[in-house]
């Protein structure tokens, strides 16, 4: 495989070719615009000749072409995790990128899992067009072991819980298929994306006695999935600016989903999802932080799958409930977070957390949403622990949390 300079499209390299026979007129891609105004034509072209014409009409002096074709950056790196139901898995990533150039974006990951013993892939494909980062088109092919639980707890995180507490925050299944997508960013946080994926689901067991300990207790059992073949077309819109350090003290990250699926063998299964995720950090003064999160879901028509369900109960939702105590396809969250720095880089945390979770669409005005409050310390980026409980059940049990992540 190659990665050299951007491949031109039928159409350009046609007209390539009649130019280069009849004048000497060269078309190049619409790159980056120089950082110096020195440089020359001779530098640019390699002295393709003096009648040059570049596409889109632009002066050739907003155009630059490296003599050297950079071809990006390789990377390779093992990771390793651990879970319930393939136990021990070693995964090898090969990555390839150039944030600055027309190169595609390519991430490759295998491995194996010991206890299930089988064997998982995914490759990710991205061909970023007219900018790096404006408009680009990819696809997927895969099998893996998956879960829809990211935003409970992070991979490290629940491979060490998994581990040393016998405690897997997240449920799983297999997935096998392949997707295609086309992504549009603007107005430097924003961006959009369609994508179209069929994938065949398969349910999975907890088969691992765990590694170090513990081994007369039990791993919690992995639920089941509706199994089969599903096709599902996605849109989604993402703001992020948390990585933006001029957009002063507040920053955001907000999702919005809209999800069609059906059943490839069994067309009349049908549903409709809408998720949003909304998110916003807030820094009060140097010393006080303020975090806050409103999630919300629903189902306008259809009956979803059961991993598409939603869920609320426990770590990272609602914390002195039971592990998804509350289930539906309807759903409402909210968290807050204030923090106080005592010294550097360890905080107070005070937390509230208010939802449910149910099904049916008529059912909201009977609902009466559950809330805990809690206390917690630690580090910014690092080791916290929380006690959360239900102020509303008198005498509940105060439940302790560990975290190594923030809670979103």
């Amino acid at each position: 495989m190659s990665f050299g300079a951007p491949a031109l499209s039928a159409g350009q390299a046609e007209s390539a070719s009649q130019s280069q026979s009849t004048s000497d007129t060269v078309y190049v891609p619409d790159l980056v615009k120089p950082e110096t105004v020195e440089e020359s034509e001779s530098e640019i072209l390699l002295k393709e000749g003096p009648d040059i014409k570049v596409r889109f009409g632009k002066s050739l002096k907003e155009f630059e072409i490296d003599k050297d074709w950079d071809r990006g950056d390789f990377s390779v790196s093992p990771s390793v995790s651990f879970d319930r139901v393939d136990g021990l898995s070693l995964f090898m990533h090969e990555q390839f990128s150039n944030p600055e150039k027309l190169y595609p974006r390519i991430h490759l990951i295998e491995g194996y899992a010991f206890e299930s013993k089988k064997w998982r892939y995914r490759l990710d494909f991205e061909q970023p067009l007219f900018s790096p980062q404006s408009f680009s088109f990819g696809a997927s092919v895969y099998l893996i072991t998956d879960t829809f639980d990211e935003d409970l707890t992070g991979g490290v995180e629940n491979t060490l819980s998994s581990l040393f507490l016998k405690k897997d925050y997240r449920d799983y299944f297999e997935r096998e298929g392949a997707s295609v997508f086309a992504k549009q960013r603007f107005m430097r946080w924003n961006s959009v994306t369609v994508q179209y994926t069929e994938d065949t689901y398969r349910s999975v067991d907890s088969i691992s006695k765990g590694l170090f300990y513990r081994h007369s207790r039990q791993f919690r059992a992995n639920p089941p999935v509706n199994e089969g073949k599903w096709a599902t077309v996605t849109a989604q819109y993402e703001l992020d600016s948390r990585e933006d350090e001029q957009t002063g003290p507040t920053k955001h990250r907000h999702r919005l989903e809209y999800e069609n699926g059906r059943h490839k063998d069994e067309p009349c299964i049908e549903y409709t999802r809408l998720a949003a995720d909304l998110r916003t950090y807030l820094n009060l003064s140097p010393g006080q932080h303020l975090s806050c999160r409103i999630k919300l879901g629903a189902t306008p028509s259809g009956t979803l799958p059961f991993q598409k369900e939603f869920y609320v109960g426990g770590i990272g939702t609602l914390a002195a409930h039971d592990y998804k105590e509350f289930r539906g396809d309807h759903m409402v969250l909210f968290n807050a977070e204030y923090a106080i720095d005592v010294v550097k880089r360890f905080r107070v945390i005070l937390l509230t957390d208010i939802g449910k979770a149910w099904y049916g669409r008529d059912a909201l005005k009977d609902q009466s949403l559950e809330m805990d409050v809690g206390i917690g310390a630690g580090l910014d980026e690092g080791v916290k622990i929380f006690a959360s409980k239900t102020p509303r059940e008198e005498g509940s049990d105060v439940v302790w949390t560990l975290r190594l992540q923030k809670t979103f």
